[in-house]
């Protein structure tokens, strides 16, 4: 069995264009003799200061960018390495930024039921091409519904803090590694490899840690 961790965060394009070459390469290598590949989201903020309601988008790229046109410049050079990849993300319908604590204790719980790999991508979709509001918990819960979680899962993740604890250690071992950007893979406990690498690099990486 190889197992790839893969740090990263459901607010992070890059980590989305991330996502799409590691399928890309998972799929390549299903025709080889790897085929047992086991892959373990796990978390990392980028903003974990953020408040719990989150904050509007402009106040976000003004803090994070400098304003709106710097954050037009950067998006614009994301938006052409997304569509190389298949992905049309629309940074103009996004109108706050939240803070992605709760929706990683999701993943978490997805885990435990075996659809983790859904609600990534449900949170990835919903928020850079559908730019749905993930400060809403109501949001938030049906794309984990849609997912394939049960609603007793999704309300014990809000009301019982259940799975925050693994965020903070996620972040404790993002800390201690050394991980400053995502996605971050870390394959078979040997191989790290930072970025939204190509699927080659990826397919590289997995044959090395063998």
């Amino acid at each position: 069995m190889i197992s790839v961790e893969v740090f990263s965060d459901v607010v992070c394009p890059w980590c989305f264009i991330g996502k799409r070459n590691l399928e890309k390469a998972l799929t390549s290598l299903k025709t080889s003799e790897h085929k047992n590949i086991k892959i373990n989201w796990r978390s990392f903020q980028l903003n974990p200061q953020l408040p719990m309601r989150g904050i509007t988008r402009s106040e976000y790229t003004s803090t994070k960018f400098g304003g709106a046109e710097r954050a037009a410049q950067i998006y614009e050079r994301i938006s052409g390495a997304a569509m190389e990849v298949g992905l049309n993300l629309d940074f103009e319908k996004i109108v706050t930024q939240p803070n992605s604590s709760r929706m990683h204790a999701l993943v978490y719980a997805a885990e435990s039921v075996q659809k983790d790999h859904e609600l990534v991508e449900g949170f990835f979709k919903a928020f850079f091409i559908d730019g749905m509001d993930l400060t809403e918990r109501d949001n938030v819960s049906f794309i984990a519904k849609s997912a394939g979680l049960e609603t007793t899962l999704i309300d014990r993740v809000f009301s019982d803090d259940l799975y925050l604890d693994k965020i903070d250690e996620d972040m404790q071992q993002s800390a201690k590694i050394g991980i400053q950007g995502v996605p971050f893979f870390i394959i078979n406990q040997k191989v790290g490899l930072s970025g939204a690498q190509p699927s080659e690099n990826i397919i590289k990486a997995i044959e090395q840690s063998i």
